[in-house]
């Protein structure tokens, strides 16, 4: 219930032409990430921008001219491969596709495990906004589409 969010996690995909240029795409991750979604490539989590964890994040860097990055905290599951190495990895990509915020944040920092009285109990990670272009037509409408 705490999970407001669903998102899709991309992971890069680099390739290299014929002519020697390299072209980079972020594709979906065809596993599953999420053992209550069994959906591959969603994550539900819960993405807060208001939080820094003190001591661990980074702080955003002051900028000029332009509008400040959303850098927040993204909770989730621990959900691991056979060697017991997390599936959502630094590097990653989530595009929130459902919940209350929208955009597209990437994972910069090495996800840490929580820790309970028994073993680990979830994910915390700082996650950074990346710029996107809004295509023609389209705006961010995070509660629904206006009466």
């Amino acid at each position: 219930m705490f999970y407001t969010s669903t998102c899709q996690v991309l992971r890069l995909n680099p390739s290299l032409s014929s002519g020697g240029g390299m072209s980079f795409t972020w594709v979906p991750v065809n596993t599953v990430v999420d053992h209550h979604l069994n959906t591959p490539g969603l994550l539900q989590c819960r993405l807060d921008l208001t939080f820094l964890r003190p001591g661990k994040d980074q702080p955003a860097p002051v900028v000029a001219g332009r509008a400040p990055d959303r850098v927040g905290v993204c909770f989730f599951d621990l959900t691991a491969d056979a060697e017991g190495a997390p599936l959502v990895r630094a590097g990653d990509r989530l595009k929130c596709v459902q919940g209350p915020v929208f955009g597209t944040f990437e994972i910069r920092l090495i996800p840490d495990v929580a820790q309970s009285l028994i073993g680990a109990h979830h994910i915390e990670v700082q996650v950074v906004e990346v710029s996107q272009m809004l295509k023609p037509g389209t705006s961010p409408t995070p509660f629904g589409t206006p009466e």
